[in-house]
């Protein structure tokens, strides 16, 4: 570890033990990019997203109450209505004569639990569009839940449900549509819709994509920021989208070529300095 890397660290460290955060100085560091050690970049991005507050001593208080609250949201959306352990403090609710599977009632637990699943399966395909192969996304974490975890429990989790409603469902077909340039008919969304959704996710190696959100996170106006970003990268590849063809565009914005994502930050900082 360099000696710069090792001050930064310490700088981050600084900022974080004190009792009230500065904000401001906090998001100057970490838009030049968080170091992992030490879960500092887990406590900034918390910080940063408003999860947690600037106020040191009610940390532990929050951190409590949201992880109570995502327990509730298990029990109301993803276990299945009508099933549930005793053990974990769960009442069971039997299916009855006025709520079952079969109930049109809009008002039935078993109507909203089928509408939910269009919803999930949605972010089931979303979350599989962020290599989910890549081991980060497959450690467990610090935080898990025993009424989801446990391979011997009976509830039907979110995974279950979104593999059963597959079956019932065509499969997405992953339609990669580029643009060209204005002559060739542009039209942003065909590329911009993927970028701007997935915070570039699908753009670049995942360690880049997390140093990318190091500083959208850091920016008080990170949806803004992340338009710099998506306008930087065309900016970098303006001559070769001008020279391209309606093919060659198509590939340049489907397989973005620079790698750099530091290159491409600095351009975005610079068209926002520029405003």
């Amino acid at each position: 570890m360099s000696s710069l890397h090792k001050s930064r660290i310490a700088d981050f460290q600084e900022v974080l033990k004190e009792p009230t955060i500065a904000l401001e100085k906090l998001q100057e560091l970490s838009f030049s990019g968080i170091p992992c050690e030490g879960g500092l970049r887990c406590l900034c991005w918390k910080i940063l997203l408003n999860y947690l507050p600037l106020e040191r001593a009610s940390w532990t208080s929050i951190l409590a109450k949201q992880r109570e609250l995502y327990s509730q949201f298990l029990r109301e959306m993803i276990i299945q209505p009508g099933i549930a352990k005793a053990n974990m403090g769960v009442s069971r609710e039997d299916v009855t004569f006025e709520d079952h599977p079969l109930n049109p009632n809009p008002d039935s637990r078993w109507n909203t639990y089928f509408r939910d699943n269009e919803v999930l399966l949605q972010i089931d395909k979303d979350v599989r569009r962020l290599c989910p192969d890549i081991s980060f996304f497959q450690r467990a974490t610090e935080y898990p839940c025993l009424l989801i975890l446990d391979p011997q429990n009976e509830f039907e989790t979110l995974r279950k449900r979104v593999e059963q409603t597959t079956l019932k469902s065509q499969t997405v077909a992953r339609n990669r549509s580029g643009v060209t340039n204005q002559e060739q008919n542009i039209k942003p969304q065909f590329f911009a819709f993927r970028w701007l959704t997935l915070l570039l996710s699908q753009e670049f190696l995942l360690p880049d994509v997390i140093r990318i959100w190091d500083s959208l996170f850091a920016d008080a106006s990170r949806f803004d920021f992340l338009l710099l970003v998506c306008c930087a990268m065309l900016v970098l590849i303006r001559e070769q989208l001008l020279e391209g063809d309606f093919t060659v565009n198509m590939r340049l914005l489907q397989d973005y070529p620079i790698t750099d994502v530091c290159q491409i930050l600095q351009k975005a900082k610079e068209l926002q300095d520029s405003k």
